[in-house]
C-alpha cells in the first residue's frame, strides 16, 4: 500500500494564524485539494506546518511516511526538497540574480549537473508564458514575469507535494490555465497538489476538479460541499 504523501493527524500548531482545533487531513498521490484560506497569512502558516517550518503544541505532521517533529534536522531539509512551494509574496526586488534564485534550491538538493537543471527550468519557464529564465537583479524584471518565474522555481524537479498559495488569485488566464495543466501533470506522475485560495467563485470554477474542496477557519479543516448543502 503506497504511503500517503502528507498527513495531518489531529495536527494544532503554535501561533494565532494556525486553528486551535486539531487539523485532519491525508493527501495520497494524485490527489488535488482546493482549500480556502482566511487569508494570505493564514494561508502561508498553513503551508509551513505542512512543511515542518511551524512548531506544533500537539498532533503529528508526516511527509512520505516521516513525522517532521521526528526527523533529523539534516534528514527535514532533505525531505523539503521534495515540496514545491509557490509562495504568496512576491520575489524580494533586492533579489540580485532571478535565475540564480529559481535554481538555488533544486541545485542544493540534488546531485544533477546544473546544465540539465537549468534545462529544466527553461522548459519549464516556457510553458509559463516566459521565453526563459529572466537574467538579472528582480528590480528589472516586470512583476508578471517574476510570478512566472516563482512558478518556475516550484514545480522545479518534480516535487511529490506542490503547495500553491493563492495561485487561484492569478489574473492572467494563460497563468492560471498553465498552473492547472502543470498541477495535473505532476499528480500524474505520482505528486499531490495543494491549492490554498481566497474564498471567492475561483473555488467553484469548472475548470477546477479537485479531489478534495477544504475550507480553514478557527474550527479546523471543514468539506466546503457540506458547509454549503447545510446553509
Amino acid at each position: 500500500m503506497a504511503v500517503p504523501v502528507l498527513v495531518l493527524d489531529d495536527a494544532r500548531g503554535l501561533g494565532d494564524r494556525l486553528p486551535r482545533a486539531p487539523l485532519r487531513l491525508e493527501l495520497c498521490e494524485g490527489d488535488f485539494a482546493v482549500i480556502e484560506v482566511p487569508g494570505p497569512r493564514r494561508g502561508a502558516a498553513f503551508a509551513d506546518l505542512c512543511s515542518g517550518l511551524a512548531p506544533l503544541v500537539g498532533g503529528r505532521v508526516l511527509f512520505l511516511g516521516r513525522d517532521w517533529s521526528t526527523a533529523p534536522r539534516e534528514h527535514a531539509d532533505a525531505l523539503r526538497g521534495h515540496i514545491g512551494r509557490l509562495f504568496h509574496q512576491p520575489m524580494r526586488a533586492d533579489t540580485p540574480d532571478v535565475a540564480a534564485r529559481v535554481l538555488l534550491g533544486r541545485l542544493h538538493h540534488t546531485r544533477t549537473p546544473e546544465a540539465a537543471v537549468r534545462a529544466q527550468a527553461v522548459a519549464l519557464a516556457q510553458r509559463f508564458g516566459l521565453p526563459g529564465l529572466p537574467a538579472g537583479p528582480a528590480r528589472l524584471v516586470p512583476e508578471p514575469d517574476l510570478l512566472r518565474a516563482a512558478c518556475v522555481r516550484a514545480f522545479l524537479g518534480s516535487p511529490r507535494l506542490l503547495i500553491l498559495e493563492l495561485p487561484l488569485a492569478v489574473q492572467e488566464e494563460d497563468l492560471r490555465s498553465a498552473l492547472l495543466r502543470a498541477g495535473a501533470e505532476a499528480r500524474g506522475q505520482g505528486a499531490a497538489v495543494m491549492w490554498l485560495t481566497a474564498p471567492g467563485p475561483a473555488l467553484r470554477d469548472p475548470i477546477v476538479r479537485p479531489t478534495h474542496r477544504l475550507r480553514l477557519s478557527d474550527a479546523g479543516l471543514s468539506s466546503v460541499r457540506r458547509m454549503e448543502r447545510a446553509a
